[in-house]
């Protein structure tokens, strides 16, 4: 099992790398080069989440290939694109967490490991949560209407604090990540070797 955690940590970091690659295909080369990447994203973090016997997860990647295929716009920032797109984030990486969390508690991992998945836990839900309401439909026009007045409305303002807290905790949330992984793939597989 140790094994396959390790290898799981491995494949959470390339499908992270695949994420990174279809946000950027999006913006310069076109929506469905961007939709084929995400899909082939999320079938890395459901492999990863078979290798890890995360069943929730596994669910999560796979609703979340065939949405991107069947939908390949649903990346746009519509209001229920948005809302699927976070919760079906959440509902794949934060059983991951605890299903890495479960294994190093089997080998007796550091409280600054355990710290650091704790971290990118807390920071998930943040930026998930954030993103989400700064796209509720209660703020949908209000950047026209503060540009018409000629002042921040009070919506706006808040919609804007909403995706500044997104975007910081995407940031502490992927370093995070990034650090939390490496750290499963390395130590776990050391403990294989041993």
């Amino acid at each position: 099992m140790r094994e396959n955690a390790a290898s799981a940590a491995k494949w959470t970091l390339a499908a992270l790398i695949v994420q990174i690659a279809a946000a950027v295909c999006i913006g310069k080369v076109g929506a469905l080069a961007g939709a084929a990447l995400m899909a082939v994203c999320y079938l890395m973090n459901g492999w990863a989440a078979w290798r890890l016997r995360c069943f929730a997860a596994l669910g999560a990647a796979l609703v979340g290939c065939v949405l991107t295929l069947l939908l390949p716009n649903g990346t746009n920032p519509a209001w229920i694109g948005n809302m699927l797109v976070n919760l079906l984030f959440l509902l794949l990486y934060l059983p991951m967490q605890r299903g890495f969390d479960r294994r190093f508690r089997a080998q007796d991992a550091s409280e600054q490991t355990l710290r650091i998945g704790r971290t990118w836990a807390l920071t998930t839900l943040i930026q998930r949560g954030a993103s989400m309401m700064g796209f509720l439909p209660l703020f949908e026009g209000q950047a026209e209407l503060s540009v018409a007045q000629g002042a921040y409305t009070t919506l706006f303002t808040f919609q804007v604090a909403l995706e500044i807290i997104a975007l910081l905790a995407a940031v502490v949330s992927y370093v995070w990540m990034v650090r939390y992984l490496w750290r499963a793939k390395t130590l776990l597989k050391e403990q294989v070797e041993e």
